[in-house]
């Protein structure tokens, strides 16, 4: 008699185990689903506005190139004043990168894994 007791119990634990763990993984695919799903929301919202600030960026660019190269009278000189400043800006965020772009993704990234 507690043979049987004790197999009936066995089969509720293992019934009830494997519930458990089936429960635990579907949450963990929605949770998986809902952090990617929110990343990549982010990610294309960045790319978004990065593409159209480039071409805004673009655009005042070779109007200020074209306006400076008519102040000096030379249209080279224009281009080339404004590409020293970029290259300048250049080697200015290379030289910050970890505190312009490392930290805050990491930032971002851990507040969208972890606060879920």
């Amino acid at each position: 008699m507690a043979f049987n007791e004790v197999k009936e119990e066995l089969n509720e634990i293992k019934k009830s185990s494997e519930a458990y763990l089936n429960t635990s993984l579907e949450y963990y695919r929605l949770w998986g689903f809902k952090i990617s799903v929110k990343a990549s929301t982010q990610f294309m919202t960045f790319i978004l506005l990065s593409l159209f600030g480039m071409m805004a960026l673009l655009f005042l660019s070779l109007a200020t190139a074209f306006a400076i190269g008519s102040a000096l009278k030379s249209y080279y000189l224009g281009f080339l004043i404004v590409g020293a400043f970029y290259i300048l800006i250049t080697i200015l965020a290379y030289s910050c990168r970890k505190t312009i772009v490392e930290r805050p993704v990491i930032k971002k990234l851990s507040e969208i894994i972890l606060n879920d």
